[in-house]
């Protein structure tokens, strides 16, 4: 399914309405939009519950508390490399 959509002077694109009901996007729909290769948009639809349970399974028997630790220290030392007067 395809159509073609112009863009409005905010940037916003209508998605039509027979792409939304296929694709089960709803008001409430959150789209992840991307710039690929060859200057290509992709929009895709970001169904909560199925990344929730992606997650879950990844994450299944490691320490999260301890990943969330070394996530925040390397984020740490990032920013006082680019800015070390900020965390002084």
């Amino acid at each position: 399914m395809e159509d073609i959509v112009a863009v409005d002077r905010a940037g916003r694109v209508v998605i039509p309405k027979a792409i939304r009901e296929a694709a089960g996007i709803d008001e409430r729909a959150k789209l992840l939009i991307a710039l690929a290769d060859g200057g290509r948009i992709v929009l895709q639809k970001l169904d909560v519950d199925t990344l929730a349970a992606r997650l879950e399974k990844e994450v299944a028997g490691r320490d999260v508390e301890a990943i969330a630790r070394r996530v925040r220290e390397e984020v740490r030392a990032r920013i006082r490399r680019a800015y070390p007067d900020l965390l002084a």
